[in-house]
Order: structure tokens, then C-alpha cells, then sequence
């Protein structure tokens, strides 16, 4: 597996959003075990949808992916404008229908925007396929009571850049 350095100024963009998305408005500082597995992939966003309005031109090249210990995982879309969408669910509730692909079950998106955010239960999936075999594909829906939220990113082909704090 071939790693790259990690873009910080991505993940300092979202961790705020990584750490509400797994456990709520924080308090104080993550403990180091509780930090997740961060994975990111460049390539193309070709859909970002908040709340039932199609954001996609503002959507950046960069995906994120996050994997906790407790078995949470998210899926975050970035925006030109420093906004994020985040889709989450447990990934012990994954069906793999083949090696190469999987769906997860979304539970959860949280939006942030401005240094805020909002969190909504959402009932969806998120489909997608080995980053390894190129082009990679991630492709999200979910209903929630603000409205639908849905998102779609192909990877540039390269290997995502995986970093375990």
C-alpha cells in the first residue's frame, strides 16, 4: 500500500466535524485513542446535495474518510467554501456484495459551514467501491426531516493517503 503525506489543512478542516460526527458536541480534547483512522483520495465531486439544494459547484476535489474504534465511519464532502457535508453510520452494519464494493448504512449527516454545525438522523446508504482498483467511487444518499442529502465522488486513481494518529 503506497501512503503520501497527509494534507493537514484538510484535516484541520475536519476534525471539529469528524469528532461531532462520532460523538456529539465535544467538551474538551479528544483522548489519542480516540482518534480516528483519517483517509483521504483526490479526484472529482460531481454531486453535492444539502438539505435538497444542489451545492455541486462548490464541492472540492478531496474526500475524506474516517474509521473509529467503536466501529463509526464517515464520509466527508468538502466545500470550495470550507463547508463540509459528512455522512455517518456504523460500519458493522456494512454489506459487501462483492471484494471489490460495499454499502454502508448512513444514520447520521452533520453540514458544517462558518464554524458551525448541524447534525440530522438520516436513514440512507453510502455505496462504494475498492480505492485500490481505479477509479474509486463513493456515492451517498439520505433522507432526513431537514430534507435529502446525497453526494458522489470518483477518486483520481491514485492510492488514498491513510494516516493513523
Amino acid at each position: 500500500m503506497t501512503h503520501r503525506t497527509t494534507d493537514l489543512s484538510a484535516l484541520t478542516l475536519a476534525v471539529p466535524l469528524v469528532l461531532l460526527a462520532a460523538t456529539g458536541p465535544a467538551r474538551s480534547a479528544p483522548e489519542p485513542a480516540a482518534m480516528p483512522t483519517f483517509v483521504s483520495a483526490d479526484g472529482t465531486c460531481e454531486r453535492l446535495v444539502v438539505a435538497g439544494r444542489d451545492v455541486s459547484r462548490t464541492c472540492k476535489g478531496r474526500l475524506l474518510n474516517t474509521i473509529y474504534r467503536n466501529g463509526r465511519v464517515g464520509f466527508y464532502f468538502i466545500g470550495e467554501d470550507g463547508s463540509a457535508l459528512t455522512f455517518t453510520g456504523m460500519g458493522s452494519a456494512q454489506v459487501k456484495p462483492d471484494p471489490d464494493s460495499a454499502v454502508q448504512p448512513i444514520d447520521g449527516v452533520v453540514f458544517g459551514a462558518g464554524g458551525r454545525s448541524e447534525r440530522a438522523r438520516a436513514v440512507g446508504t453510502c455505496r462504494f467501491s475498492n480505492p485500490y482498483k481505479p477509479p474509486g467511487t463513493v456515492r451517498c444518499r439520505a433522507e432526513t426531516e431537514k430534507g435529502a442529502f446525497e453526494a458522489a465522488f470518483t477518486t483520481d486513481g491514485k492510492a488514498p493517503v491513510v494516516s493513523n494518529p
